[in-house]
C-alpha cells in the first residue's frame, strides 16, 4: 500500500486501537486495585569458613543447599512462630507463598525472603528467621574445633518491605499494549474484509477495469 493508504487507515480506524488500549488498561488497573497488597522483605546471610582453606571453602559451598534446607523445616518454623507469637502454622509459612530460601554458592550467601500482607510482619519474621539461624549455627560451632567452624553472619537486617504485588504500573502498561495489539488485529481484519471495496480511481486502475466517468466530490454541507 502507498503511504496515503496507511494515513487513511489511521484516520478511519485508529480510534479502534486507542479505545481498546484504554479499555484494557483500565481493566488492568481495576484488577490490580482489587488484589490484596503483598509486601516482601529480604535478609542475606554470609556463610564463611573459619579459615582461608581451599578445601574448607569447597565444603562450605557444597553445604550451602543443606544449610538453606534446614531453614525450611517445620521444626525451625515452629521456633519462629513461638518467638514471634504468630497466629499461624508451620504449614502456612511453608506453603510456597510466604517463606523463600535460596542458596547462592557463588558468593557464599543464603537469601531469605518473606512475603506477607503486612509489611511489619514481613520484616519481623525475616529478621527472626535470620537471627534464629545464626544462633543455631553459633551453638553448633561451640561443639566444633575452632579451625573447622562455619561462621554465619547477617549482612544487614531488613528495615523495610517493598511491594511485591500487585505491580499496578506494569499491569496497566501490559494491558494497554495488549489492547493496542488486539485493536491492530481487528483493523487488519476489517481492511482484509473490505479489500474489494473501491475508494479511489487508482483502485480501479489496479483492477484493470476501464473507468467511464467519475462523480466529483463537492465540499461543504452539500457533499
Amino acid at each position: 500500500m502507498e503511504l496515503k493508504e496507511y494515513v487513511r487507515i489511521i484516520r478511519c480506524r485508529g480510534w479502534i486501537v486507542v479505545v481498546l488500549a484504554i479499555l484494557t488498561a483500565a481493566a488492568a488497573y481495576g484488577f490490580s486495585k482489587s488484589q490484596p497488597t503483598i509486601y516482601q522483605a529480604q535478609v542475606r546471610l554470609t556463610v564463611r569458613p573459619a579459615r582461608a582453606d581451599m578445601g574448607l571453602s569447597i565444603t562450605v559451598g557444597s553445604l550451602l543447599r543443606s544449610l538453606a534446607g534446614d531453614i525450611t523445616t517445620h521444626r525451625f518454623m515452629q521456633k519462629v512462630i513461638d518467638r514471634q507469637q504468630l497466629d499461624t502454622t508451620t504449614d502456612d509459612l511453608l506453603n510456597g507463598k510466604t517463606v523463600f530460601v535460596k542458596d547462592e554458592a557463588a558468593d557464599f550467601t543464603i537469601a531469605i525472603t518473606v512475603r506477607d500482607p503486612s509489611d511489619r510482619v514481613a520484616v519481623d519474621v525475616v529478621n527472626t528467621i535470620a537471627a534464629l539461624f545464626k544462633e543455631e549455627r553459633d551453638q553448633w560451632n561451640q561443639l566444633q574445633d575452632q579451625r573447622d567452624r562455619i561462621d554465619v553472619e547477617i549482612r544487614d537486617q531488613a528495615r523495610t518491605a517493598d511491594v511485591y504485588s500487585p505491580k499496578t504500573r506494569i499491569n496497566v502498561l501490559a494491558g494497554g499494549i495488549l489492547g493496542a495489539l488486539v485493536g491492530i488485529l481487528i483493523v487488519f481484519a476489517i481492511e482484509w474484509l473490505e479489500v474489494g471495496v473501491v475508494r479511489h480511481a487508482e483502485d480501479i486502475d489496479r483492477l484493470g477495469i476501464p473507468a467511464l466517468g467519475a462523480i466529483p466530490a463537492e465540499s461543504g454541507w452539500r457533499r
